[in-house]
Order: structure tokens, then sequence, then C-alpha cells
């Protein structure tokens, strides 16, 4: 039985509601947005508030699940946390994702992260997610596309704002966490698993797809998120069809999304990974992780699927993931 849990992502800069935006589509038609809140010019490009994408509680394994996790490599990004009142084991399992990770992404600038650890809502774990997203900054690899924080500081060599690249939060009240190296046991959430999931999203994996009141985009404030750029209902690129339509509205709950490159197609056997794109949309975990189904508990690439089960441990990123960062900007 699922449990009404769930780990959301938090946008600080400008308050995110659960209602969408409706944005221009075409002279007759609006399509909903996935972002609250106005593009805000600024001397080095254009910044906007980035979507939610939240993490939510599923069915446990029938048995608690572990995936191995790769021999240590080289620090190839740093990344500068600030913590405000965590328990030591929760910091040091926050830690040690944010170590992971500084060895999976590549930036000659610092990776910020402001991370707090206090009572939340019911029912919520955590949030994390990046500040904002940016797009027609010097050094953006594609005209008219947003990049999130991490990356756009990292093509553009520079902070492009003192603001934190990273924010999260996570509750302190919650009392089924499991914050030890080994693997969770049957009953507790790893909280390294948590934590290396929503930075992931932080980093990028993220789109701008939103299906509201039967319309659609994949456009936040009329531009795709680089991650938009590559999903696909089989050969037909998402944002070739129109925003606001029944038709991008089918194909986002057709549970037939792909992400589709080929550097994810050489990781998986010639074929595009499977999104998360059930026949009912479910804002926040619909089109912004890997499906369900496809890559279960267990399976090397299911650290970026909407669901974790008590005893479930899943702290690194598969190929697929990989390669989908790749694809966004790194």
């Amino acid at each position: 039985m699922r449990r009404p849990l769930s780990l959301r992502t938090l946008v600080p800069v400008v308050a995110l509601a659960a209602a969408a935006l409706a944005v221009p589509a075409t002279a007759s038609q609006a399509a909903p947005s996935a972002g609250v809140g106005a593009a805000v010019p600024v001397a080095s490009g254009v910044r906007a508030p980035a979507p939610v994408v939240p993490l939510t509680v599923g069915d446990a394994p029938a048995v608690p699940t572990s995936v191995a996790e790769p021999a240590a490599k080289a620090v190839t990004a740093r990344f500068v946390v600030t913590y405000h009142g965590f328990s030591a084991p929760a910091r040091a399992a926050f830690q040690r994702a944010v170590d992971y990770w500084s060895t999976q992404v590549t930036s000659s600038v610092p990776i910020t992260v402001d991370a707090t650890y206090t009572a939340l809502g019911p029912g919520i774990l955590g949030s994390a997610g990046p500040s904002s997203v940016w797009r027609d900054f010097a050094g953006a690899p594609k005209a008219g596309t947003w990049y999130v924080d991490a990356v756009a500081n990292r093509r553009h060599g520079s902070q492009l704002d003192p603001s934190p690249d990273v924010v999260a939060r996570f509750s302190s009240s919650f009392g089924n966490w499991s914050f030890g190296t080994g693997s969770a046991p049957a009953g507790t959430y790893d909280f390294q698993s948590v934590v290396t999931h929503e930075l992931g999203h932080g980093l990028g994996f993220l789109g701008a797809g939103i299906v509201s009141s039967g319309q659609s985009s994949v456009r936040l404030l009329g531009f795709p998120i680089a991650y938009d750029l590559a999903t696909r209902k089989g050969t037909t690129k998402l944002l070739s069809l129109p925003d606001g339509s029944a038709t991008l509205a089918s194909a986002l709950t057709s549970n037939a999304v792909t992400f589709d490159t080929t550097k994810v197609r050489g990781v998986n056997g010639g074929k595009p990974a499977s999104l998360y794109a059930p026949s009912t949309w479910q804002q926040g975990s619909s089109y912004s992780h890997l499906d369900e189904a496809t890559y279960r508990a267990g399976d090397r690439d299911s650290l970026m699927t909407p669901k974790l089960g008590s005893g479930e441990t899943i702290r690194s990123a598969g190929p697929i993931t990989k390669a989908v960062l790749k694809a966004v900007g790194w």
C-alpha cells in the first residue's frame, strides 16, 4: 500500500503554487506553464523560477534492495554546502551524497548548496532543487533554452548570481530515516538515497512538462528547459506538438514518453529511456523521472524514478541518468 508521503523540491526565489500559470501558446490557445512567476532579465541573461519535482514514497520492495555503489572516483567539481540545524548523522549522510555527486559532474565553478534540517509539514520528507533556471547568458549552449543554476554557471565560467545553486530542506521530525552507511533496513527510508535523488534534480534532471485541465506544455514561460529538447513519443519530439493542445496532453499521459539522445541509446541497448508518463498526470512526478515500472527497485537506473520504498537503497546514478545529465549541459 502506498503511503502518502512525498519529497518535494523547493524553489525559494519565487513561491510556486499548485495551479499552473497560463502563458500564451498561440493566438487562440493558452498553455499551462510548469512554473509560477515572471522571467527576470538581468545583465548576464534571463532568470526564472524552476519547476517543482517531488519524490514519492512508494511500495516497499518484497525484500530490502540495494544497488552496489561504484568505486570512488576523483573529485571533478567542488560543492560548498551551508548546513543549518542538521544532526550529526543526517549531516554525514547528506555530505556522502554531495561527495558522490562531486565525482560525477565537472565544473570549474563551485556548486553552492543551502541545506536545512528542520521540522516540516505532515507527510513531507523534504525538498530540494535549483534556485532558478537561466537562458541566453554568455556561454549558453543553445539560445532560447533554460538551464539550471549549476549548469548555467559552469557554461558561463562564473556564478551568474550569488544565490545558492541548490536549496534543500529535509524533515528533522520524520521518524523512519536510516542514516547509516549500510543498506537501509526494512521499514526505514534511506536518507542518503533521498538526498542523492534530489540533488540529481538540482543538477538538471527536470523538465517543463505539465498537463492542466486537458491542456499542456513542455515550455516554461515560453521556452524549453534543456531536458525538454530530448523528450519524445515515438519519433515525435514533444516540442513539435502545439503547446496548449489536447494532442500534447495525450502524449504526456501516454505511458510512452521517452528521453532520446545518442548517449542514452548508447547505454540502453540502442533504445531511448522510458520516462514516467502515467495515464493520469501526476504533477511533479510525471515526465521529470525515469519510469517506475521499467527501472524497479534494485535496478542500476532506479535512482531517478518517482518513488522510493522503505528498505530501498540506491545512492548512485546509473548510466541513463548520467547520459541525461550530459544532454542538459554537463
